[in-house]
């Protein structure tokens, strides 16, 4: 069973387990009155402990806590979740990190509240106090729609999730629940300078990110440990670190082999000497381990969007890291999720992956689009914090934790006050880079196979030379496997293999819908389709049936 802790409450009693060991920034405090646990990483932990001239965290957090009460969460930058019992003025406090990135999952039953930082240990526990769980069919058509759940939903009836930046707090003596944000980002101020001054603030901010990154492996003795691949964020993140002197000791690429990911950060890697290693996803033998990854997304995301993760570190020689410094979410959080030049309130657009059966829940999904004012947070809430993470979640079965400086308090309130005119079509994201990180410019982006040195080649790029390329590989090479870092539907047709398990592995499993005629009858057809997404799709469901509800 996963790392964490569970909290159970009930009249007159509350229990709690920690299941983490004392490594990384954890700790657990525990007197008559109070007790504390936090797990993960705490970025700023050394900035904290020199700005109020301390030696013990610990210490600091318990009295910072007497003060200011939950808002102490409000101080911490990084990887963590955590709880708070306070029996003095018997109240409860439960957080994640202002990403999400550390899932924390709750259910009222009555009197009986429990907390869990595993949805499948939650649901267990549930089961273990004979209360019975079922299915959020509405939840189960949001994943087909979106790729991931919306909200705070998961795909257990009234089960929770903590979202991004929340504490729960808990009335132990009536046992009323609130939630209450203590990283807010839809009510920020719109940035009011020039550009040329949003460009070196922001890149300022980005590189205070990278700092307390890499000082964080220096803080635990560790080498530094980087993802690489052909994309932007990444290189950004590399490059960055080694113009603040903080040359990584090894970065670490996983795709097809040849395609543009490998032979792009391979180039890199050379001219800067970076020690390199490499995953090939090729064949996709990977793409059978269906159970696997639904317990790590537990049902909330779809399993396919971080399996080819977990495949890579699985083979990746060398394990030994804690923090994997990476490039996520830089790509969205600047521009990304910018559909027009202006503020927008959202629509499906950019989230959705099948449209299939989405009138059966179209009404309910329009009252949560309404709810937003902005297309931006919309977006990072519900595709970031929920579907993006994912392969976070997969670092965490190797006992690691992944950052990245694009995710910062700092940079993602910059980033959202920044006007969508400037962000649109990336403009500003290539400003940045062509004005701070310049040597990015010279290599290949794997998204156009143009370098990211003008705008129109970027238009080009996808308009023109990814086509061209995709149907030479296609067409005159007669290799359609590098078309893409991961093409599934291409594992798949050229497995038999694959495809069996695949049958098997829907027909000892649709009998988990029996209950649910319409949803069976749904999924049924799903994996009649002949792409392998749909297929994979339809598999999901059912291992999410067989992972909580049979």
């Amino acid at each position: 069973m996963r790392n964490g802790f569970k909290i159970f409450v009930a009249e007159n009693e509350i229990k709690s387990s920690v299941f983490f060991e004392d490594k990384y920034d954890s700790f657990v405090v525990k007197n008559e009155s109070l007790e504390i646990a936090i797990q993960g990483v705490i970025l700023n932990k050394k900035e904290l402990m020199q700005t109020h001239r301390t030696s013990d965290f610990t210490s600091f957090f318990v009295d910072l806590y007497k003060k200011s009460s939950w808002s102490v969460i409000k101080e911490l930058e990084g990887e963590f979740s955590g709880y708070i019992i306070d029996r003095i003025k018997q109240r409860l406090f439960v957080f994640t990190n202002p990403t999400a990135t550390q899932k924390v999952f709750y259910y009222k039953e009555n009197k009986n509240i429990f907390f869990d930082t595993s949805l499948v240990r939650l649901s267990q526990s549930i089961k273990e106090k004979n209360i019975l769980i079922s299915p959020d069919l509405n939840v189960i058509y949001e994943l087909i729609a979106f790729g991931n759940v919306l909200l705070d939903h998961t795909p257990i009836k009234n089960v929770k999730k903590i979202m991004d930046g929340n504490v729960i707090i808990l009335d132990l003596n009536d046992l009323m629940i609130h939630s209450h944000s203590y990283f807010e980002v839809t009510n920020l101020n719109p940035y009011s300078g020039n550009k040329k001054d949003a460009v070196d603030q922001l890149n300022y901010i980005f590189r205070n990110g990278i700092k307390l990154e890499y000082e964080k492996d220096i803080e635990f003795g560790m080498t530094h440990f980087s993802l690489l691949s052909g994309g932007l964020d990444s290189r950004m993140s590399v490059l960055t670190a080694v113009d603040q002197g903080y040359k990584p000791d090894d970065v670490f690429c996983f795709s097809q082999s040849e395609y543009f990911d490998q032979t792009i950060s391979q180039k890199i890697a050379i001219d800067y000497g970076l020690n390199y290693s490499f995953v090939p996803l090729d064949g996709g033998e990977f793409l059978k381990k269906i159970d696997e990854l639904t317990t790590v997304s537990e049902g909330c995301s779809l399993y396919t969007g971080g399996i080819h993760v977990y495949h890579a570190f699985e083979k990746l020689k060398t394990n030994s890291h804690k923090i994997i410094h990476s490039g996520l979410s830089g790509d969205t959080i600047l521009g990304g999720f910018v559909s027009e030049p202006k503020k927008k309130k959202p629509d499906y657009k950019l989230l959705l992956v099948n449209k299939t059966f989405l009138y059966k829940i179209e009404n309910r999904v329009n009252v949560i689009l309404n709810s937003y004012e902005s297309e931006e947070i919309f977006l990072l809430r519900n595709r970031t914090y929920n579907r993006i993470v994912l392969g976070s979640q997969v670092l965490k079965n190797f006992n690691h934790c992944q950052t990245s400086a694009f995710m910062t308090k700092d940079f993602t309130q910059f980033a959202l006050s920044l006007p969508e005119n400037w962000k649109y079509n990336h403009e500003f994201y290539f400003l940045w880079l062509n004005t701070h990180c310049k040597e990015s410019s010279k290599y290949l982006w794997e998204k156009t196979l143009t370098k990211p040195n003008a705008l129109w080649k970027k238009k080009w790029g996808e308009m023109v030379n990814k086509k061209i390329y995709k149907a030479y590989v296609n067409y005159i090479l007669k290799k359609p496997e590098l078309t893409s870092m991961y093409p599934y539907q291409v594992y798949y047709k050229n497995s038999k293999d694959i495809q069996n398990y695949y049958d098997n592995y829907f027909k000892d499993n649709i009998w988990r819908l029996e209950h649910y005629p319409e949803l069976k009858s749904d999924v049924e057809f799903l994996f009649t389709q002949k792409d392998f997404f749909q297929k994979s799709q339809a598999v999901n469901v059912l291992a999410i049936f067989k992972l909580f509800f049979n």
